[in-house]
């Protein structure tokens, strides 16, 4: 009997003690929920300024409490059913969040969250053929960290004039309260859209990789990778196809807070109509970024309606005036280095560079914005390479497909066009044509003596001189080739003749 007592006494106790940290736990969840839609809301007011989230109910319960929310959206002419999407969520209390559902694992609280079926919703209820369109799952633990799934189901659109299938699509991200930090990863399936036609569009899935910190300046700066699998077009009379895109970020942080990165794009095997247009991959380098200045830009336009007929140009204008003397004045740079095509046999690149420092533009150009921009470009160059080959090959290809041309007749097409671009290139004086590759190189230097801030294919000279020397060669006055160039069929006869003269190899 006594022994009896004493367990009936410890089952009473773990009662007690199972009921009261429930109730607690359930209270601080509550709070800890609020302060991470709060925090939420911050960062989409940086990232994001035409969305945020808000809560419409909350109902608490012992073990579990149901809370309604609605994620708003505040973007010009959006239709009214899409500008809100409004979610339902559950929250299972800790400690021990689903004991109800035989699972023993600690945390502060596990919500489930789903989206309500209503007219703003519907189109994806009715996709989802029966089937929860969109499920999150987060667990909240004792250390405030956020441990969240989403899985979308397999949907299905359908319309008079199209099919949309898309397959499910799951991401897993890992943070905190205060979104301190994030790491996803996500992978998507396949999507395909049919015309009732003969068209089609589809893609194999993506797959995400993002480890991203916040910084005291409240810059996000980490690595993110991005690809796409095989994407393919058709019709009646076309076909696209490319292999992979892919798309690699990284972003680090100067001492004064701002934002350096390099992003860089890659679109793998492109082939039109069973044509191979090789590869272009572009890398783009971004030093100086203030992030701040970028997100202020963002909100002040945020609510601009750019298709309207009322919008005030002027209104754009002086918010873009406002964000460049900001960038100027913390020496924003921007790079492209290189973006590159490469084909089976030939390969072309293009470099761009401008580089800025507001405080080299004197106080008086700051009343207009052309002065300024002139005074503060302290440095930019613009180069470019191209092979005859890529000329002859993207000739070619594009002549095939513009003109239905056979490959042989593209190709002699092509020839005459590459030699084209060779006279062209001499003649004007703006490249230099050399061992099959036409080349030119631009560079300035405002620190340079005026003179010489002006390097133009290896020669040096003023910027007056280079604007008089590149007006005339552009209009290419007083050369041999300008006669020609009035004539285009007298050109490529020239041109065809010369090329059927040219000795063998």
């Amino acid at each position: 009997m006594k022994t009896t007592n004493i367990v009936i006494g410890a089952l009473v106790a773990a009662g007690v003690v199972w009921g009261g940290s429930t109730w607690y736990v359930g209270q601080q969840a509550k709070g800890e929920i609020d302060k991470s839609i709060s925090n939420l809301n911050e960062f989409l007011a940086h990232t994001s300024p035409y969305l945020s989230l808000s809560e419409v109910s909350y109902e608490k319960g012992f073990l579990s409490s149901t809370g309604i929310y609605k994620l708003n959206i505040d973007v010009p002419d959006l239709p009214q059913e899409l500008s809100n999407i409004t979610f339902l969520n559950q929250v299972f209390h800790g400690p021990l969040p689903l004991i109800q559902e035989g699972r023993f694992t600690p945390a502060l609280a596990i919500s489930k969250t789903t989206l309500i079926n209503n007219d703003n919703t519907k189109i994806l209820f009715d996709a989802a053929n029966g089937q929860e369109p969109f499920t999150s799952s987060s667990v909240l633990s004792f250390a405030k960290e956020i441990a969240n799934t989403i899985e979308t189901a397999p949907l299905k659109f359908d319309d008079q004039d199209v099919e949309i299938m898309v397959e499910p699509i799951q991401a897993i991200t890992h943070t905190n309260l205060d979104y301190a930090f994030f790491n996803t990863e996500a992978m998507g399936g396949a999507m395909k859209a049919t015309g009732k036609s003969t068209s089609s569009l589809s893609t194999d899935g993506f797959k995400l990789s993002n480890k991203t910190t916040r910084t005291a300046h409240k810059n996000y700066i980490g690595d993110t990778s991005l690809t796409f699998g095989k994407f393919n077009i058709t019709s009646s009379d076309q076909s696209i196809a490319i292999d992979s895109v892919d798309v690699n970020a990284s972003t680090t942080e100067s001492s004064a807070g701002l934002l350096n990165g390099d992003i860089t794009y890659s679109v793998n095997n492109i082939n039109v109509n069973k044509i191979d247009f090789g590869t272009t991959a572009l890398k783009m380098t971004v030093n100086n970024l203030d992030m701040k200045a970028l997100n202020e830009f963002s909100r002040a336009t945020a609510s601009l309606d750019l298709s309207s007929a009322s919008f005030e140009e002027e209104e754009l204008a002086d918010h873009f005036e406002t964000l460049f003397v900001k960038l100027a004045d913390d020496k924003f740079e921007f790079h492209i280095d290189p973006f590159r095509i490469k084909a089976t046999t030939g390969e072309a690149s293009l470099n761009f560079g401008v580089a800025f420092n507001g405080e080299k533009a004197s106080a008086e150009s700051r009343e207009s914005p052309e002065l300024f921009a002139a005074e503060s470009l302290r440095k930019a160059n613009l180069s470019f390479s191209i092979d005859d080959n890529l000329i002859k090959e993207y000739g070619s290809g594009i002549i095939q497909i513009s003109e239905g041309t056979d490959k042989a007749e593209a190709d002699a097409q092509a020839q005459i066009l590459a030699a084209m671009a060779n006279l062209v290139a001499e003649q004007s004086g703006m490249a230099i044509y050399k061992d099959g590759k036409t080349t030119s190189s631009v560079t300035y230097d405002a620190d340079q003596p005026e003179d010489s801030q002006i390097d133009f294919n290896g020669k040096k000279m003023g910027l007056n001189e280079f604007a008089m020397r590149a007006s005339s060669l552009l209009g290419l006055a007083g050369t041999s080739a300008a006669p020609a160039l009035l004539n285009e069929e007298e050109l490529f006869q020239a041109l065809e003749n010369e090329t059927e003269t040219e000795p063998a190899e």
